[in-house]
């Protein structure tokens, strides 16, 4: 499409020029800043000494800023400068460099991707790891439906650093932190006028500003502010502007002479859009049978190919598809795929903290994040076939069956009846009672096929062109979310040093709901086109109505609206210890909290004809497709308190100054999430035998970890042995018992449906064993290398699922004889898409030392193991191995500008990060070969930057 430059420019140029204010403010307190009284730096201690001679401390999961050497939990930190030089395309790219996350390859694009972590089951988002901004959640709810946690959090030039803490005082802490909790530190003021802009370019038409100013106002004041803008036309070919928007954020701080009194107040606007990349249609090699778990079905990579849509940089999406019409109960509405992820949120925080001359530390904050979220996405459907069998497949299915159905049936108002079939003027009824499909159609039809027409241009669907069905899945969203934690702290001495912390937590949140899906006619090929489909005659003319309405053979179908509301509260209470002379640091805590949950669902599911008044139904103007719009019914409401329990306990003994040696055990909990809480208002009181079966929907964890890290100049070493257990929320299996006495028989057979019920819960839970590696090194006899890499290996494996079926006994002819029992258990089978072993190594070389050029080159290995599409059914299929290298160099202009190219994916490689079991009975066009769907990894991309400091 026509690149609006003017446009883009002004947007660019916006952002910069709503700095300018705060630069020049800045700039004329400078002079003033080094007249000011300063109060001295806290002293740095040698064990908080990094191998560069510089402080390492976090400020995630403790009371007190810490050392991360010294912390009790497992913690892992990225700074701004290697933020940069890793150059990630999202927050779960970025994420994905951290040891234990597995961020799926960021397939989906900026935004809505699913990361995991240690072994917990791939659920959905960023369901087990909530991000922060600044402490507080970004939005209380980390896996919203349809907004997961990074459409909210984008870093910039403004992010300082990001903290990773998995378990331990995360759950403490933190509302929802039973996997990883991940905090995004905002760049704030410091004593001296500071400032960057960064404009980047990549050769998929993508061009982004980042900038930020920073630095004093007066004595007591300080200020930042800054943000992005970004626009792309995608990472893969939309063949329109797919990437747009961006935000504005900043903060003030003030800071009372004494120290002793701190405020601060942020503010943060994000609007923006992005493309949402889904599966797309393979094929394999001709498969005998679907995998089981002792033989599974193994892909080999070489051996996959793409089915009408390119791997690298192929896309469902395109021109001809971005705009379509769907029906529902507000009449008819226009949606625009290049809306994409639109999130439009305000976000509004206050912190503020005293301390008294008793030694007592009150401190308060305050977050509000409100607006609106759109999701606008086409997935595929596992369908395609060449255009000859898919519109013959149309014609069986959508012409003749819904047709004969309404023959049986006596329904002679049909409009598939009246208009492509000949209905008898008298005694249709008769005619059709008991008829057969054959007959039917024989001597009933007018019809003898289905024709396609591409909308773009009302050509004819050639033969051998690939179709297939892609379903939008179209989601307005109104959210909200309050939230409010308050801590006093206090100091005593106890046989060491005790900070206790006692902490109370409160949030209101609600987030509205409107999802409905479609089912469109489509091309499977890049840049593919919607089509028309009409039934004709044997001459090719157009019989009756249209089955299709712009594109839709179902314009309106699935999903619901549903409204939710939430209260929580918490108390907490953390202690941390420093004992033997600091040797020894302890933190202990626990947390209690309680929901309070209301839902109203309504699904999308009463069928509604809206045959417009003045159509004749069955005539040529007329659309099938229009016959069955669903609407939102009944109400289903959902009123439901939970509470839950967790606690912690850490240990960190410095053996040496370089050594330090920790071990943690913890039990943490997730709340029910909104998705669950709407999901079980659709599904109601589950009642068996007359007695209602209660759910618990609380998931829990317990975790074990022992570790030890050494920091020395030039040397770095974090290892990590962890055990965790994890709980779902239950499932509810029913069965018969047919041994009961309750059994009616006839013919000496078992009738099972007198047998009564049996309701069973379960949980598919994972058992987790693993080790997490982090090393750096810098050889001292080659100045300017530096060598880092983590690792880590794991053998998650499900535990719980374990229930009973009753399975029919019959001859070969087909006769029930009776019935047993069969025991299922997916026990000791790995979860769904996670690696047993994944790997990452980043070396960097200044050679600036070696060759006086201020040039760093630097490079990426990452590497992921195989993983199984599926482990919840008897289907399992094994998708492969990867890995990914990226190269990249940064050279130093001058002391203020720097250059930088990256090259991801170098070698193209092309594989997949999850997609569907593979079926036999699920061929490809030709026949030869079976097909699927799923979700591939972005071919190779070049990206540049330019980046200014003062």
């Amino acid at each position: 499409m026509p690149y609006a430059i003017s446009r883009y420019i002004g947007c660019s140029a916006a952002l910069v020029i709503g700095l300018v204010p705060a630069l020049a403010f800045a700039q004329q307190q400078a002079a003033a800043a080094p007249r000011l009284a300063q109060a001295p730096a806290p002293a740095v201690t040698a064990d908080q000494t990094a191998e560069d001679g510089t402080a390492v401390v976090i400020v995630t999961g403790v009371t007190q800023t810490t050392s991360k050497k010294n912390a009790t939990f497992s913690i892992n930190t990225l700074s701004s400068e290697e933020i940069a030089r890793l150059a990630p395309m999202s927050t779960a790219d970025l994420l994905g460099n951290l040891p234990g996350i597995y961020a799926e390859g960021s397939t989906a694009g900026e935004a809505g991707n699913n990361i995991t972590v240690r072994g917990l089951p791939v659920a959905g988002g960023f369901r087990y790891s909530p991000q922060l901004i600044d402490g507080l959640p970004a939005f209380e709810e980390p896996d919203t439906p349809f907004m997961n946690n990074d459409v909210l959090v984008r870093d910039d030039l403004m992010t300082e650093t990001v903290e990773a803490v998995k378990g331990g005082p995360g759950g403490i802490l933190y509302s929802n932190g039973l996997g990883a909790t991940v905090n995004h530190i905002t760049r704030t003021g410091g004593k001296e006028l500071a400032g960057g802009y960064k404009i980047e370019y990549a050769d998929y038409g993508f061009w982004r500003h980042d900038a930020f100013v920073s630095g004093p106002i007066n004595a007591n004041l300080t200020g930042a502010i800054g943000g992005f803008y970004r626009r792309s036309d995608g990472i893969r070919d939309t063949g329109y502007t797919a990437d747009r928007g961006g935000q504005l954020r900043g903060n003030l701080v003030f800071t009372s002479d004494d120290r002793r009194t701190t405020a601060r107040i942020d503010g943060h606007y994000l609007n923006d859009r992005t493309a949402f990349y889904q599966n797309l249609p393979i094929s394999v090699p001709r498969i005998s049978g679907s995998g089981t778990p002792s033989n599974p079905t193994v892909l080999n990579q070489d051996t996959i190919e793409p089915l009408g849509i390119d791997f690298a940089h192929g896309s469902v999406a395109s021109p001809y598809n971005r705009r379509f019409t769907m029906l529902g109960e507000y009449g008819s509405r226009e949606i625009d795929q290049a809306d994409g992820l639109h999130p439009n949120f305000r976000m509004l925080t206050a912190k503020v903290s005293h301390e008294f001359n008793s030694g007592l530390r009150l401190s308060a904050g305050l977050r509000h994040t409100g607006g609106t979220n759109g999701f606008n996405s086409v997935f595929t459907g596992n369908d395609t076939a060449t255009a000859a069998n898919f519109l013959n497949a149309r014609y069986q299915n959508d012409v003749i069956s819904p047709a004969h159905g309404a023959a049986l049936g006596c329904n002679l108002g049909n409009a598939k009846l009246i208009g492509y079939f000949n209905v008898p003027a008298s005694g249709a009824c008769s005619a059709f009672a008991n008829i057969s499909r054959k007959d039917f159609v024989k001597n009933y039809a007018k019809a003898t096929g289905v024709a396609g027409h591409w909308r773009n241009d009302g050509s004819a669907v050639a033969p051998g062109a690939y179709m297939n069905f892609l379903i939008p899945f179209i989601a307005r969203m109104d959210a909200r979310s309050d939230i409010l934690d308050l801590q006093a702290q206090k100091s005593f001495m106890a046989a060491g040093k005790h900070d206790l912390t006692f902490g109370v937590y409160g949030s209101r949140y609600r987030f509205d709901l409107n999802l409905q899906n479609s089912l469109l006619v489509g091309e499977s090929a890049n840049r593919g086109r919607l089509a028309d489909l009409t039934a004709v005659d044997a001459a090719g003319r157009q019989v009756g109505p249209s089955l299709t309405y712009d594109g839709a053979i179902l314009p309106g179908w699935g999903g619901h609206d549903s409204r939710f509301r939430g209260e929580g509260k918490a108390v907490y209470l953390l202690d941390h210890w420093e004992t033997l002379q600091k040797r020894l640091r302890i933190d202990a805590g626990v947390r209690w909290q309680h929901l309070d949950a209301n839902v109203v669902r309504r699904n999308r599911d009463t069928a509604t004809d809206l045959t417009p008044a003045n159509v004749v139904v069955g005539s040529s103007q007329d659309t099938t497709a229009d016959n069955e719009i669903f609407f939102p019914a009944q109400a289903r409401p959902l009123n439901k308190k939970f509470h839950a329990l967790g606690w912690s306990i850490g240990a960190n003994y410095a053996i040496s100054k370089p050594l330090a040696v920790y071990a943690l055990a913890s039990s943490a909990f997730r709340m029910p999430g909104v998705g669950d809480l709407i999901d079980l208002a659709s599904a109601g009181t589950q009642v068996v035998g007359g007695q209602p079966v209660e759910i618990d929907a609380v998931e829990r964890i317990r975790q074990y970890e022992g570790g030890m890290r050494y920091q020395a100049r030039g040397v770095g070493a974090s290892v990590a042995v962890f055990y965790n257990k994890f709980s779902p929320r239950s499932a509810v299996n029913v069965y018969r018992d047919i041994e009961s006495t309750q059994c009616g028989a006839l013919g000496g057979v078992i009738q099972i449906n007198s047998c009564p019920e049996v309701a069973q819960l379960y949980k598919r839970g994972v058992e987790n064993f693993g080790a997490e590696v982090e090393l750096s090194y810098r050889p001292g006899a080659i100045e300017g290398l530096e060598l880092k890499g983590s690792f880590l290996a794991q053998q998650p494996k499900v535990h719980g699922a374990d229930y009973t079926i009753t399975q029919e006994d019959k001859t070969a002819q087909g006769v029930i004889t009776g019935y047993h029992y069969v025991q299922v258990s997916e026990d000791g089978r790995r979860p769904r898409r996670l690696a047993k072993f994944m790997a990452n190594f980043t070396p960097s070389y200044d050679l600036r030392a070696a060759t006086g050029v201020p040039l760093t080159i630097y490079g990426q290995y990452q590497y992921t193991g195989s993983r199984f599409s599926e482990a919840s059914d008897t289907n399992v299929t094994l998708l492969p191995s990867y890995h990914v290298i990226n190269l990249g160099a940064q050279y130093e202009v001058s002391s203020r500008l720097t250059a930088q190219v990256h090259v991801a994916n170098v070698g193209n490689d092309l594989t997949f990060t999850e997609g569907d079991p593979l079926f036999a009975d699920l061929l490809s066009p030709d026949g030869t070969r079976n097909r699927g769907v799923a979700r591939p990894l972005f071919g190779r991309t070049i990206r540049a930057s330019l980046t200014y400091r003062f």
